[in-house]
């Protein structure tokens, strides 16, 4: 008898890591085919295949349009491209985004359980939000099995904890005893009892269409649900509120997804981009509203002058309002009013601060080179460390520092709000919440707007060191999808810092140090292993000048 033989793994933020524990141990002969989506940028390459080949004995590669399906092989979901399982073949498509993302979880879930049924086990891994919580819900309605890691063990639990919210979930593992639980069902002979019906199959059998972009079927299937009364944000569409699987879900004539979660986070980066539309059309508004008063004095004209520049003055302070409300009313004035460079009283600022700081910026797959450069770091280390990722609202804040700290020779803590920064500490930003360190040395948090939809940014907290430390400051940017960091090394770059990134061949994603490199002020590209040691060097040497 067959096994649970069609293995569909869902990943996002954390999820390299996972996957490649994961996928380790499986044996060359296992009796399934594994199908991955992980969340990654459609502008850059995906090496994930790469890595996953070189960690276990499958072979992993893209999948392809057509491909047909084998047991012992990982296929992975090209960049920009939903992968979709059909009895027998791979679909690899270009359609709507689901949840925001394309490749989504829940196509490949929700394919996956219409074609091979009891014979799928749909996999939850670290991630953000909830892709995927829909698909799962698909899979045992039809009577596969779902695996969950466990959210303590996820470096992002938003994906874990809304899959264990919404599905009754057969394992909550640790991702080390995944893979035996997953060779173990691929061996087991399935249960003889049927799937469970779900109550209005039509909705499931639609959305394999909708993804691939039938057209005829989408029309031929009739209304989506019912009108929910809200714009889609990505085309501008009606959304229909979805009837089936008792979670909210969206979805417009396009086929555009949305859970309940990613169109709130939608929602929030079409509003931030209408907000600072409007802020620069008022800006330049009140440029030209000057310029034209500055030519109506050239040629005496006094009261129309007065005119254009009270004209100019109401457009400057409609953008200061419209500002102040993109921050939420949260501008760190902590951040931009210590010029003075004041201190406590009976302090002085040597005593209270370190004289110099090292920032690493980290995104996907970087978590190993992060331990491996920290750990390395000796416990007379004469500079303040800052790490920061953007990290996952629903995640324990602590995780990621906990993981690491009992490694570490330097001891390890989260950020604190007016907390003084000290040399041989290392410092993790909190999930969402900006880190910036003020001109007196102390650290800012904040929960003001998000940078390029990232709080926190690894830009902004450059950004205040490289004003606060000038030539004082080293950003290290590590492996992850991505820009962030970018601008960043710009300003310590031009404030007489150093800059240095990972290079190609030891990031698991070269998308952020190559967005740093291609500004042309990195200093140093180095191997990760040579990073700690590159650091103490530099701040030493800095040290006994």
């Amino acid at each position: 008898m067959l096994g649970h033989d069609i293995i569909v793994i869902g990943a996002s933020a954390g999820g390299v890591e996972a996957l490649k524990t994961l996928v380790a141990p499986l044996p060359k002969d296992l009796s399934a085919a594994i199908f991955i989506v992980v969340h990654v940028s459609p502008q850059f390459k995906s090496l994930l295949p790469d890595l996953l080949s070189r960690c276990g004995s499958l072979s992993a590669t893209h999948a392809k349009d057509g491909e047909a399906i084998e047991h012992g092989r990982i296929y992975v979901a090209p960049p920009d491209y939903h992968l979709l399982v059909k009895r027998g073949y791979i679909r690899v498509v270009q359609g709507p985004k689901e949840n925001r993302c394309r490749p989504a979880v829940d196509p490949l879930f929700r394919t996956a359980a219409k074609a091979y049924k009891s014979r799928v086990v749909g996999v939850v891994l670290s991630g953000t939000l909830d892709d995927g919580t829909a698909g799962l819900i698909d899979v045992k309605k039809l009577g596969g099995m779902a695996v969950v890691q466990n959210p303590d063990d996820a470096l992002f639990s938003g994906m874990p904890n809304s899959a264990i919210e919404h599905v009754d979930v057969d394992h909550i593992l640790p991702v080390v005893s995944i893979a035996p639980l997953l060779v173990q069902l691929a061996n087991e002979p399935i249960a003889t009892q049927g799937a469970l019906n779900m109550s209005n199959e039509d909705e499931l059998e639609m959305e394999p269409d909708i993804v691939e972009l039938d057209g005829v079927a989408l029309r031929n299937n009739g209304p989506l649900g019912i009108s929910a009364g809200l714009i889609c944000p990505d085309c501008g569409g009606s959304l229909f509120q979805l009837q089936e699987r008792n979670f909210l879900q969206f979805r417009c004539r396009v086929g555009h997804a949305f859970s309940q979660a990613s169109l709130q986070a939608a929602q929030a980066e079409v509003q931030e981009k209408a907000l600072w539309a409007a802020i620069y059309s008022l800006e330049e508004r009140a440029e030209l509203m000057f310029k034209t008063a500055t030519d109506a004095r050239s040629r005496n004209r006094i009261h129309s002058a007065k005119l254009f520049e009270a004209q100019a003055i109401e457009a400057q302070q409609r953008s200061d309002l419209i500002r102040q409300a993109l921050f939420m009313g949260q501008l760190p004035a902590t951040a931009t009013g210590t010029a003075n460079n004041q201190v406590p009283n009976n302090t002085t600022q040597q005593e209270l601060t370190a004289d110099k700081v090292v920032v690493l910026a980290v995104g996907d797959g970087g978590i190993s080179a992060l331990s491996q450069i920290l750990v390395a770091l000796p416990l007379n280390f004469p500079a303040a460390v800052i790490v920061v990722q953007h990290l996952d609202t629903q995640s324990n804040s602590s995780s990621m520092a906990s993981a690491l700290s009992g490694s570490m020779t330097l001891p390890v803590k989260l950020a604190q709000e007016g907390e003084p920064l000290r040399p041989s500490i290392i410092y993790f930003a909190s999930p969402n919440e900006h880190l910036l360190v003020t001109a007196n040395g102390t650290i800012c948090l904040s929960q003001a707007v998000f940078v390029d939809f990232a709080r926190p940014s690894a830009d902004l907290l450059l950004e205040s060191v490289a004003a606060s430390f000038k030539q004082r400051a080293i950003a290290v940017i590590l492996s992850g999808t991505g820009n962030d960091g970018a601008l960043g090394v710009q300003a310590i770059h031009q404030m007489g810092g150093k800059v240095m990134t990972s290079d190609d061949s030891t990031s698991e994603f070269f998308d952020m140090p190559d967005a740093a490199i291609s500004t042309g002020t990195v200093d140093f590209v180095l191997p990760v292993n040579e990073i700690a040691s590159t650091l103490v060097n530099l701040v030493t040497c800095e040290a006994t000048e």
